[in-house]
């Protein structure tokens, strides 16, 4: 006969074991994965209208952005929908999403990602997500933006890099697609944060000064 107490405990047990797994955390990379998820593969009309929502809005822009980077907000609001539609035809796959902190050291982000670093304060709890939709032919490749946490929704820093790419083109086509090949740690990625910085500020001497030095730090990054 078993004893009363491990009938108990077996009870306390399969009662633990038959409730529903806890809703992960609000903007934790759990919860931004179970929400991609109900995007993912969703008809075209619900994945524009998600997309759509992940713009910032200005006080969430100027409290997660840091100088230089927060003028930039009307180019942001400006770009975001043609700088969305990529991500509305990146999500039509079903498939499962993964998401996890986003940091400079990680070698699975894109360039971009890892120029997006730069834009938020050391160690913001911002985030990433890959898509897996191998059946569609992208392989678990990232949703190539940054993902944000406002309070209430996930936000998206949708464009930004090209915004960024752009300033820096417009001084000098030839040091902007130097700026192009950083992102990942190393002198590149260490010369393009300042380039970054000065092209945004509109620091021409530096600009160029920054630029001399990453034509030599760039060379051997691969396209």
């Amino acid at each position: 006969m078993r004893h009363p107490g491990s009938l108990a405990l077996a009870a306390v047990m399969a009662f633990a074991c038959g409730r529903a797994p806890a809703p992960p955390e609000p903007g934790s990379p759990e919860d931004l994965a179970v929400y991609l998820r109900t995007v993912a593969g969703a008809d075209e009309a619900t994945r524009q209208r998600e997309v759509a929502t992940w713009i910032l809005d200005e006080a969430t822009w100027r409290r997660v952005i840091v100088e230089p980077y927060r003028e930039l907000y009307d180019r942001y609001v400006h770009g975001f929908d043609a700088a969305a539609a990529p991500l509305v035809a990146r999500l039509a796959p079903l498939g499962d999403v993964t998401a996890r902190r986003h940091f400079a050291g990680d070698p699975r982000i894109t360039r971009a990602q890892g120029r997006l670093r730069w834009t938020v304060p050391p160690l913001y709890p911002s985030a990433v997500a890959e898509l897996d939709a191998e059946h569609a032919g992208f392989g678990g490749k990232p949703i190539d933006t940054v993902f944000v946490w406002d309070g209430a929704h996930w936000r998206a820093l949708v464009g930004l890099d090209e915004i960024v790419l752009a300033r820096a083109k417009e001084l000098d086509p030839a040091c902007g697609a130097r700026l192009a090949l950083a992102g990942a740690l190393g002198r590149c990625s260490e010369v393009g944060a300042a380039i970054a910085d000065a092209a945004v500020r509109g620091d021409t001497a530096r600009f160029g000064h920054l630029c001399g030095l990453a034509a030599t730090l760039c060379a051997n990054a691969s396209p």
